[in-house]
């Protein structure tokens, strides 16, 4: 006799879920979706973050640091191929006519018309194989000091992108905190010519507006230091790169 008993009161219970769950009202449901970013598009023309990123990135990559350093790399292969020429460089071809033959001696007919020789190091192999060695470690550092480069590169400028949005952010919100206190000020004014609040209670407000744009300010300041840094590392204006 329970279990139809149980079941019954579970199918009552879903039928009341459903009726709650359906009759929210659509305006509350809409602030839901967009509060969880559901059928959130981006506006046509202006990059997003992903894409605003990116381009930091390619430009901190035509900094001249990196450039620095790819051109070590590059100068670190041409000198392996100059010692890959070792072998040639190192060996000498020498010759010459013999003397007797200019001067149409009769003792011409002694010795050899011509002098040839080939002078070979003996250490001529060795040589070689140390420094097509060395050249191929130098190559190595010097390709690990460029992905040194890139990669410090790209976490700076993005960490510094991070920074730039904080900052700006933080001079958004100080000047809505300022528009309210100076709002608060020019009420406090009319009240205090109506003799609503006295003199201490509206210099009071008055010095909290003051010490708001004071911060704003502040604010400002960090803010434009944050796109110097910015521009520094890309190497051109910040307002190319990120929407207005």
């Amino acid at each position: 006799m329970r279990t139809p008993l149980i079941i019954l009161f579970c199918c009552f219970t879903y039928v009341l879920t459903a009726q709650t769950v359906a009759k929210v009202p659509d305006s509350v449901r809409r602030k839901v979706d967009e509060y969880n970013g559901v059928g959130k598009t981006s506006t046509p023309g202006v990059p997003d973050d992903a894409a605003i990123k990116a381009k930091l990135v390619k430009l901190a990559l035509k900094n001249a640091e990196y450039i620095a350093a790819e051109a070590n790399v590059e100068i670190a292969e041409i000198s392996r191929r100059k010692a890959g020429s070792t072998l040639l460089s190192s060996i000498n071809v020498g010759g010459n006519v013999n003397e007797f033959v200019i001067n149409n001696s009769p003792q011409s007919n002694f010795f050899p018309k011509y002098n040839a020789g080939v002078s070979i190091p003996l250490d001529l192999f060795a040589k070689a194989r140390a420094e097509k060695k060395t050249a191929d470690q130098t190559i190595l550092i010097n390709q690990a000091h460029r992905d040194i480069v890139a990669a410090n590169l790209k976490s700076r400028v993005l960490v510094q992108y991070e920074i730039y949005k904080e900052r700006k952010t933080q001079v958004e919100l100080q000047k809505i905190a300022m528009e309210d206190d100076l709002a608060a000020y020019q009420r406090a004014q009319k009240d205090f010519e109506e003799d609503a609040i006295t003199l201490e209670e509206l210099n009071k407000i008055y010095k909290a507006s003051v010490t708001e744009q004071s911060f704003l300010a502040s604010k400002e300041k960090d803010f434009q230091i944050a796109i110097l840094q910015l521009e520094e590392i890309i190497g051109v204006p910040l307002s190319s790169v990120l929407p207005n």
